[in-house]
């Protein structure tokens, strides 16, 4: 996409100059009416940016933006035109390619603590179990490149299994050229390359001197995510949370070499 990887070292308007760059192929870069204020290329930038400078409030970061750039809408407004923006934006996150093997795995993302889970009515939400303990929201599975780049998602509530989810992933696998799949235990079925039990006494095809490097891949790339502050719980509607998860799922991308 650039010359130089997106990083907050390199200063805010360069990495804004350089996701304007990006966007303008695939928004507008031009105003429809005479009372906006900025395209929806330059607003697909500036959330991108939040994700970058790893910004946990849109609203502290919308302001920060204000102050540096004369005439930009107020944070309702641009909160506002992203929904519209929303269906665009999760198109552009998995187009179809060709992968020689894809990595999977969910993550937790809650929608409030959990002792606030009786009360919280956020909808869709389920509780669920993750590796450090109840959660109360979504999960986020994706498939992961061994490259670090997350090729597809799907958001589903916490309460789904994660092999059950897969299997609508795998709705898109002959898209990628039909990847081996690999997985940690969650995913003990056909179709799929997991740790063996002690007792099986057959081989499927996993290698532990390479496969379980393969799969620090993935817990590495959703580390870089909670870093990116993907689980803010600043969150109330489900196209929020839609919108918060596409947003950091491509800045990610966009900020790989």
């Amino acid at each position: 996409m650039c010359r130089y990887r997106l990083h907050h070292s390199l200063g805010r308007r360069a990495v804004i100059r350089q996701l304007h760059r990006w966007a303008k192929r695939h928004f507008s870069d031009l105003k429809r009416f005479k009372h906006q204020k900025l395209t929806d290329a330059l607003l697909v930038a500036l959330l991108l940016a939040r994700f970058v400078f790893k910004q946990s409030y849109p609203s502290i970061w919308w302001n920060m933006l204000r102050e540096d750039r004369v005439g930009l809408p107020s944070d309702t407004q641009a909160y506002m035109r992203s929904v519209r923006l929303l269906e665009r934006l999760e198109a552009l996150v998995s187009p179809a390619k060709r992968c020689a093997e894809v990595i999977i795995d969910s993550m937790p993302l809650p929608v409030c603590r959990p002792k606030r889970g009786k009360r919280c009515k956020f909808p869709g939400a389920k509780w669920g179990f993750g590796t450090q303990g109840d959660v109360y929201g979504y999960k986020l599975h994706a498939w992961v490149t061994p490259a670090g780049e997350i090729v597809q998602y799907l958001l589903k509530p916490a309460n789904l299994h994660d092999s059950t989810v897969s299997d609508e992933l795998n709705r898109r696998w002959p898209e990628f050229g039909g990847p081996k799949i690999i997985g940690d235990k969650g995913y003990c079925c056909l179709g799929y390359l997991f740790p063996p039990k002690k007792n099986t006494r057959y081989d499927n095809g996993w290698r532990q001197d390479r496969h379980p490097k393969l799969r620090k891949r993935i817990e590495t790339v959703f580390s870089q995510l909670v870093e990116a502050q993907i689980r803010s719980v600043q969150t109330k509607t489900l196209p929020s949370l839609r919108l918060r998860v596409v947003l950091a799922v491509l800045a990610h991308n966009l900020a790989q070499p």
